[in-house]
């Protein structure tokens, strides 16, 4: 790697330049403190690893295990150096674009993803001041915020449905509240339950007692490749609404479970809670996203927390909001989705408790994402 000696008269406009002139790619060998202000030796990676390279296919085993020991420690370093960068670069930036930074700040801290973030902060118009701002971000959100009437709701419209998705985030009790609304449109008579979860203890007895509360049918399935004979024995009823077992989004047991829902042409409807983190909502989303959705249906409301990694998911994966669920009660707890309600919920949950992030918190989070976001790429 090629050396360059930068001298400036402290460490942040030192790290500046070099970032400059080197670019992301850079990194700081050794640093001091002279009498004309600090000096940094500073070198490109791209060029330690071409150097790399070639030595690892030259040199002896040991050689290039010494070699990965010392690229391995200056990546490291350029973690750092990356750290401090985009510390720097929060500041700058909000000095700035004092608005632009408010707006990043209002979504991140409401759990919104930095990626939805960057984006939305980058397209709004510059002349907008904090209140025009905090407006635009509003009616973007809801705009993209796709949610079904009620209508279109599952059991109201007749059909073939079923609730998939994780154990814990309220399938059997939606599935009540659903099946109580489709009683009140279509009549007893017309609307059946039926259970494939053979997994949970209690699933299928719990589906059952809602069925006799409600005075209708349900079948309780051996497993789900039984659903083919079942629903033809209740071809004759308006509504049938199955509850899944509740596979965890990478159980290899889940793809076969959503085969056969596909198979038999049942709508499905995702069951998500709304305070689920954003990393696993986002993998069940993917997982169960794999076969296509016809919305979802957003749960346990009444337990708060932040809402915004969720939307962030079902925005980014374009579903529809189906229906809100916000407790126990059968069916009172059942509301229609509402796009405004879920945006100004979400934004108004930035500002709660002793996790609200403080202005000068911001630049030591810039920095930390940016570390690791280095660390990710070199491994």
């Amino acid at each position: 790697m090629k050396l360059r000696k930068f001298l400036a008269r402290d460490a942040r406009s030192g790290l500046e330049q070099i970032r400059k002139e080197l670019g992301p790619d850079a990194v700081v060998v050794a640093s001091r403190k002279t009498a004309n202000g600090v000096e940094f030796m500073a070198g490109r990676y791209d060029e330690l690893e071409d150097r790399m390279e070639v030595h690892s296919r030259s040199d002896s085993t040991a050689g290039v295990e010494e070699s990965g020991s010392i690229k391995r420690e200056l990546m490291r370093l350029r973690a750092l150096v990356q750290n401090q960068l985009a510390g720097f670069a929060w500041g700058m930036e909000r000095r700035r674009h004092p608005v632009r930074v408010h707006v990043m700040q209002k979504m991140l801290a409401a759990g919104f993803s930095p990626r939805l973030a960057r984006l939305l902060a980058a397209r709004m118009p510059r002349q907008f001041s904090v209140s025009q701002a905090d407006a635009w971000l509003r009616q973007v959100l809801i705009r993209n915020l796709l949610t079904q009437d009620k209508s279109s709701l599952p059991g109201i419209r007749p059909g073939v449905w079923t609730l998939v998705g994780p154990t814990g985030h309220g399938k059997t009790t939606t599935l009540a509240k659903l099946a109580a609304e489709a009683v009140m449109r279509h009549g007893r008579a017309n609307v059946a339950l039926v259970s494939i979860d053979t997994y949970r203890i209690g699933a299928q007895q719990q589906l059952g007692a809602y069925a006799e509360m409600m005075g209708v049918d349900s079948v309780m399935a051996k497993d789900a490749a039984e659903l083919p004979r079942i629903l033809a024995s209740l071809a004759d009823r308006s509504c049938v609404l199955i509850d899944t077992a509740g596979f965890a989004h990478d159980d290899t047991r889940l793809h076969r479970q959503m085969e056969i829902l596909s198979a038999v042409g049942a709508s499905c409807v995702l069951t998500l809670a709304a305070s689920a983190q954003g990393a696993l909502a986002s993998r069940i989303v993917q997982r169960y996203g794999a076969t296509p959705l016809s919305g979802v249906a957003l749960t346990k409301l009444d337990e708060g927390g932040q809402w915004a990694p969720v939307l962030d998911c079902v925005m980014r994966m374009k579903l529809p909001v189906a229906c809100l669920a916000s407790g126990q009660r059968v069916p009172e707890d059942l509301h229609t989705a509402n796009a405004a309600y879920l945006v100004d919920r979400a934004l108004r949950a930035a500002g709660e408790g002793e996790f609200t992030m403080r202005a000068e918190d911001w630049p030591m989070v810039a920095g930390s994402a940016a570390e690791n976001e280095t660390l990710r790429e070199a491994s």
